[in-house]
This record gives structure tokens, sequence and C-alpha cells, in this order.
């Protein structure tokens, strides 16, 4: 790896490495007489010839490793424990995807290998607008690769993070698109066994796609193994109470059980059990049901919170039987309204800040998903934490929202093709993991208008009964 000393080395690894076209590089070589390496990768970068990754990589000699078999990398979209998901382009086709690299440390793990074979292979049973899909794994390569549908999206965590708590039309129609490719999953024989927000993207025209078939279960199969040692797993959060006895045994309604947790999660700002420690968690899913939704948000028919709430019934027999009854369930209440999902991608200042801190730190993501046993303790910390006596989650605080609305920004880290909007997958909701409301959601009057309402309503009272009492007085 030598680092170009002059203007003349960069031009050569450019060309070398195959990154511009050699017409277009004398081109530019011509019109520009530059003698800082430095200023001509910066001035490669303005005129659209190289990206910020590749420039960044062609500066400390890595030019060569942005090629992985007939896709060139333009750009890196996450990274995490298992590899990494770059953005690239087909070197023929001009088609942009989503690469996942299998990382260095785990080419020789036989479980990770396996895991990405399984994604490749349930992908390939599955042709429906709401699951991302994968054309191609290379198992032989050096590192391993997959390349998937490149998504111009946001996760769910991360919208509910950014702009708060999702309005009930909003709520209905995710859910019924998520319910729709679960459906099209469950008639080919599939499970997912890991729906939650992190893995659910709404793209810029407000459809949803389902990731990371990297766990998923084959309904024939009789066991799941990482690493030759069964585990559960899935996200604690999501997962159905049966998952978490043994998730080699479930059936396409515990995906049905953690998209009833997920739409909770859009509603009310937190999971359905908020409480940090995973036993204690553990335990509640399996004989508590959680607060109930209505009394969280009033605003919400109580129609679609029961709805919500049979997806998440502990006993599967009690939830609705098919993701095709989930979607004639929800299809009612699906009405976004007008600015879904448009109000998703319009980010405040300090996100906008935030997001671009993220993409100098090189959007530390993890790609993959996560399947530590859920006996572990807690590697992150969840949005809320109850006292002991677990008291129900708190009512969501109620504030307007900044009528001032930022422009798109298009290079912010949104979640991309098979990646995991991890960064935001256990992040603090804002004001301390209390839910704001977003724009658009219908709100209930608050107590101090009740309180003036009561108080006119006595103050007539009161003047009516001072009249007649004068009447009758006069009277006399």
């Amino acid at each position: 790896m030598t680092r170009p000393q002059t203007v003349q080395d960069v031009y050569e690894a450019i060309r070398r490495d195959r990154l511009v076209e050699p017409g277009r590089l004398c081109a530019f070589a011509d019109r520009n007489q530059l003698t800082d390496p430095k200023a001509a990768l910066e001035r490669l970068v303005v005129d659209g010839l190289l990206t910020a990754y590749q420039a960044a990589e062609v500066a400390v000699g890595r030019g060569g490793g942005l090629w992985l078999g007939g896709y060139r990398i333009l750009d890196r979209l996450g990274r995490g424990g298992m590899g990494h998901v770059f953005l690239a382009e087909h070197s023929v086709l001009g088609r942009r995807v989503a690469v996942k690299v299998l990382s260095e440390s785990l080419q020789a793990d036989p479980g990770a290998r396996k895991r990405f074979v399984r994604e490749a292979r349930a992908a390939a049973t599955l042709d429906h607008p709401n699951i991302v899909h994968v054309f191609d794994v290379d198992m032989t390569n050096d590192p391993p690769y997959l390349v998937m549908e490149f998504v111009d999206g946001i996760s769910l965590q991360a919208a509910v993070s950014r702009g708060g708590m999702f309005s009930a039309g909003e709520t209905a129609t995710v859910g019924m698109q998520t319910a729709d490719g679960l459906a099209q999953s469950a008639a080919v024989g599939l499970v997912h066994r890991d729906i939650k927000p992190a893995n659910l993207l709404v793209d810029r025209r407000g459809q949803v796609k389902i990731l990371d078939l990297g766990i998923v279960r084959f309904t024939h199969d009789t066991h799941s193994w990482v690493n030759g040692t069964e585990i559960i797993l899935g996200t604690l959060d999501y997962l159905a109470p049966e998952q978490a006895i043994d998730s080699s045994a479930v059936d396409p309604r515990a995906d049905l059980y953690a998209l009833g947790a997920t739409l909770y999660f859009l509603l009310a700002g937190h999971p359905p059990y908020p409480m940090t420690d995973l036993r204690r968690k553990l335990t509640a899913k399996q004989t508590e049901d959680p607060h109930p939704l209505h009394l969280l948000r009033p605003d919400l028919p109580l129609e679609l919170s029961t709805i919500i709430h049979r997806l998440m019934a502990r006993d599967r027999a009690a939830r609705y039987q098919s993701a095709v009854a989930a979607v004639s369930a929800l299809r009612p209440w699906a009405n976004p309204g007008p600015d879904f999902p448009a109000r998703l991608f319009r980010l405040s200042s300090d996100s906008t800040a935030q997001d671009r801190r993220m993409t100098d730190h090189a959007n530390d993501h993890d790609p993959m998903p996560d399947t530590t046993p859920i006996i572990k303790p807690a590697a992150r910390q969840m949005p809320s934490e109850p006292s002991e006596a677990e008291p129900a989650p708190p009512a969501p605080v109620r504030r307007t929202p900044k009528p001032e609305i930022a422009p798109l920004v298009p290079s912010s880290p949104l979640a991309i093709g098979g990646m995991n909007d991890s960064t935001f997958d256990h992040t603090p909701l804002p004001q301390g993991g209390r839910p704001l409301v977003v724009a658009g959601n219908k709100q209930p009057q608050s107590d101090r208008w009740l309180l003036r309402l009561f108080g006119w309503v006595a103050a007539c009272i009161a003047v009516a009964v001072g009249v007649a009492v004068l009447i009758a007085l006069a009277g006399r």
C-alpha cells in the first residue's frame, strides 16, 4: 500500500485501479494544472470523477480495493461487527446496488458464511415489492460478498428517533405493506424471525422494504444453527414469546407478533416492554400484556389499537392466523395523509449536523442482524428505564413541532439495501427517551383548554343564578 506522493502518482493510481475512464482523466489533467496531490483529489471529487470515499481510499493507497467482481465501490454505507455494506455500481450496466461484504475476521466462520448463503437462498425464492431483492452472492471471492437492491430510504427506527411517533394512518400503512411482504414469504415457506423497526425501510415513494433474511427459517428445516450451537435468534424487544423459548420451532405467526411490536413502537415511541433487564423483559413477554396503546395515545382509534394488540397476543392461537388476515384488518386504517413519506426525509438542522458527523465517522452501523443470545447482558441501553416497580410507560410528551423544515440531505446515512440502520437501533428518543408527536398527528386538547371550558361554564351558571335571584327579589 503506497500513498501517492505527487499528482502524477494520483493519476497513475486512478488509471491503474480503473476508477476513471482514461480519456476523462486526461482531459481533467489538461484542464487543471495542479501540483498538490490533495488538491488534485479534492478537485476530482468536485468535478464528479471520484466520490469522496474513493478519493480517501486513493489518498492512502487503497484504490485497488475499490472493486468487488464487476462492481466498482462508490461509498461505504455501513459498518458493523459482521462486515461492511457498500454502495457500488456495475461496471457495464451502470446499475447501483448495495453490496454486503463479510469481514476478514469472519471469513473462516461457518456460521457467518451460512448466513450469507441463507440470505441469498431465501431472497431467490421471493419476488415482492415489499422485500429487498438479492441479486447475487459470491462466496469464492476474497472477501465474500452479497449483492442487493439499493434502496434510497430510511429505517422505521431512524424515522421515530428523528421525527417522533407515527400517526394512526401512517402506522397502518406501514403495517399493511409489511404484512403483504410477510404473506409472500409465508407462502413459500419462510419465517423471517427478525422483523423490527431497524429492518424495515420506507423509501421516498412510501414503499416499505423488508431487510435482512440472514436468520430466516425455512419451515421444512428442523434446526437453526449458528457456529454449531443452537441459540435464540432475533431481537428480544420484538420477537414472539415462543421464539424466545425455541427459535427453531416458530411459524409465520411469530413474524406477525414482531410486526405488532414494531407498530406499537411507531405509536408509543418505545418497544412494548421497555424494561432494560433482559430476564425481566423475557418474563414479562411470557406472562404480561403490554401497556394498552389507547391509554398511551388517546387519539388512536380503539379498533386499530385492538388490531395491534391482537398481533401481539402471547398465545399465537389468539393472533391473526395469517399475514393475509392482518392485511385485511389493517387496510381500512391505512390512510397516511399527504405529507407521508416526505416528512420522514425532512430533517432538522440538528439532525442534519449529526448525520454529517456520523458520515465523517464512516457510518458506524451494524449491517448484519443481531443474533446475540438473549442470556447475555444488554450491550446497549434501551430508550427508557422504569423504576424497580416497573410502572406503566410514561404518557407521551405533547409538543408542537418546529415550523422550520430543513431541505433534504442526499448524503445523510439512511438505511440502504440489506443494512440495518442500527445506529438508531437503541438510540434514546428526544427528551430523554420520551417520544415527541410529529406534525400531522391529531392530538387531543390539552388539560388547560378543558379547565378554561369548565371555568366559562361555571361562570355562565353563576350569572344565570344571580339574574334569577334578582328577578325573584324584584317580584316581591
